[in-house]
């Protein structure tokens, strides 16, 4: 009986040795991958603490960078840095991880952002994406009304006077609130939206409570501060579109056409609020976000940059009608009249200065999981076959950016690659480009975003100078465990010739926790120089 015992014990043992440890270790099709470490082909222990550690990024960028275009990071999970690696994954219809609805439901529900099936994605994508195109962003009258008076009687005012004060300037704040503003009055009409730009206590409150909100299970952050204010202007917005209600306001065009649809797809009228309002708040908590966080970082580049910052400006001034401040200045101009958006569009430093920011300072730096499908023969990554189904696969933009056979001098930011490259090279960039994601569930407002960014800078560089307030690096952490770590303070004397001797005040550090990343992003204060220069009509 004891040696039944044993021999059943030992048998047991060895299957569970053999499928723990030398399946994975030596037998799986995944065993022939460079692998981080030998416990990363039997644990995930390995990667796991490093995410928690804050160091996931730099650690597959290091192990791309020794290894190779592909490497194995756990029993089954691989991590793929190649422009052919982005085709299979993201243009090859892989499916999300689940990690995606773990992480960004709102409401306890899913939307378009956490979809896993790419049907019930598609679906849920047609109801909006015709919004945020290109062409009918820039026919948009909405758009174009919410775009006067936040770029014109709101952002441009509160930069100004700070310059005339000669005060630094927050711009990661104010232009925190410059997106929520844009996103918010697109989404539920100007009269409903967020109004930030405004309300300076409570914007600052609100940034505040979503640090919290963003570390949260979508369980503990359900029925929050957060989303009982997303909430508030859902009902707001659905309450001025009853055909009886008259109001000024611009209409609720993202929502309105949400719950349009969604009421035709036979939504259920119970949860028909909560199903809109996730989708609203992804959308609006990914749009403040992501264009603060890319202007801020432009702006820091090109106050290092005296030269190019008059570059830039003389390109603006070449617009038909320049968003020169205050209206006044020109005469010839209406008072609310805008550039045309194909016009803005058509500048080639602006885009150049903007598009290698993204590539430099990529909002979210970590990884877009994904999963290999179940299909005979299992899938071919990076020259490796019969990879099996189930196992996650990811590409980061921080790794693609740093690939230097497409972008030569990958750490260093040179809006000029964007401009000198021949056709072949140019196109070989673009298809590493991956700022929004890549494919069928890349980021759906880009355009919108693009938008709003170009807004911004070319506002804020068609009449103003800008340096660093304090001289200090802006450092991306990703993961809400570790701080950002800036040197002391160094005071710089006469950075132009029209800028006074000073002293120039230190500026408080404005952390932000990015929920999509686990990142905290530090920036220093900026200062203006006033007065604008002397225009030539």
């Amino acid at each position: 009986m004891l040696a039944i015992t044993f021999i059943g014990i030992l048998v047991l043992s060895l299957a569970l040795l053999y499928k723990y440890v030398l399946e994975p270790a030596f037998f799986s099709p995944l065993a022939k991958l460079p692998v981080a470490n030998f416990w990363s082909t039997i644990s995930s222990q390995w990667i796991e603490k490093r995410r928690a550690d804050g160091r996931e990024t730099q650690t597959i960028f290091a192990l791309h960078q020794k290894y190779g275009s592909i490497v194995r990071l756990g029993p089954k999970e691989i991590s793929v840095n190649s422009q052919d690696g982005l085709r299979i994954i993201y243009l090859g219809g892989f499916e999300k991880h689940h990690w995606y609805a773990d992480v960004f439901v709102n409401y306890m529900m899913r939307n378009m952002f956490t979809m896993l099936d790419r049907k019930a994605h598609s679906v849920r994508k047609r109801h909006v994406s015709n919004l945020y195109s290109k062409s009918y962003l820039d026919e948009s009258v909405d758009l174009h009304l919410i775009t006067i008076d936040l770029i014109l009687h709101k952002f441009l005012p509160a930069i100004d006077a700070a310059a005339c004060d000669n005060h630094p300037i927050d711009m990661f704040d104010l232009l925190q609130a410059l997106g929520m503003d844009f996103i918010t009055a697109y989404h539920f009409g100007s009269a409903n939206g967020a109004r930030f730009l405004e309300k300076v206590e409570y914007r600052r409150h609100w940034f505040e409570t979503y640090a919290t909100f963003s570390r949260q299970s979508p369980k503990e952050r359900a029925n929050g501060e957060i989303e009982q204010w997303c909430m508030a202007m859902c009902k707001a917005a659905e309450d001025e579109m009853h055909p009886e209600k008259f109001s000024l306001s611009t209409q609720p065009v993202v929502y309105g056409k949400l719950l349009q649809c969604l009421r035709a797809n036979g939504a259920d009228p119970q949860q028909l609020s909560k199903m809109a309002g996730s989708e609203a708040l992804d959308h609006i908590i990914a749009g403040h976000e992501t264009s603060a966080i890319t202007v801020t970082y432009l702006m820091y580049e090109m106050s290092q940059r005296f030269s190019l910052q008059n570059e830039l400006r003389q390109e603006l001034q070449t617009l038909s009608c320049p968003l020169r401040y205050p209206r006044g200045s020109d005469a010839t101009r209406g008072e609310d009249e805008l550039p045309a958006a194909k016009d803005i569009d058509k500048l080639p430093l602006l885009n150049a200065i903007l598009q290698e920011t993204l590539r430099h300072h990529s909002a979210g730096l970590g990884p877009q999981p994904r999963v290999t499908p179940d299909v005979p023969g299992g899938s071919s990554i990076e020259g490796y076959n019969n990879i099996p189904g189930g196992i996650r696969v990811s590409s980061n933009p921080y790794s693609v950016h740093r690939i230097a056979e497409v972008f030569p001098e990958p750490d260093v930011w040179l809006p000029e690659r964007w401009l000198t490259a021949d056709e072949k090279k140019l196109e070989q960039m673009k298809r590493c480009f991956f700022a929004f994601g890549a494919g069928g569930r890349m980021c759906v407002g880009s355009n919108f975003a693009m938008k709003v960014m170009k807004l911004a800078a070319a506002a804020v560089y068609t009449n103003y100078t800008t340096f660093v307030a304090e001289e200090s690096d802006m450092e991306q952490v990703d993961s809400q465990q570790k701080k950002a770590l800036f040197p002391p303070p160094i005071i710089k004397q006469g950075w132009e010739k029209q800028v006074p001797v000073q002293y120039l005040p230190t500026a408080k550090m404005i952390p932000l926790v990015r929920r999509s990343k686990w990142q905290i992003y530090a920036f220093p204060a900026f200062r203006f120089i006033f007065p604008p220069p002397t225009w030539t009509l």
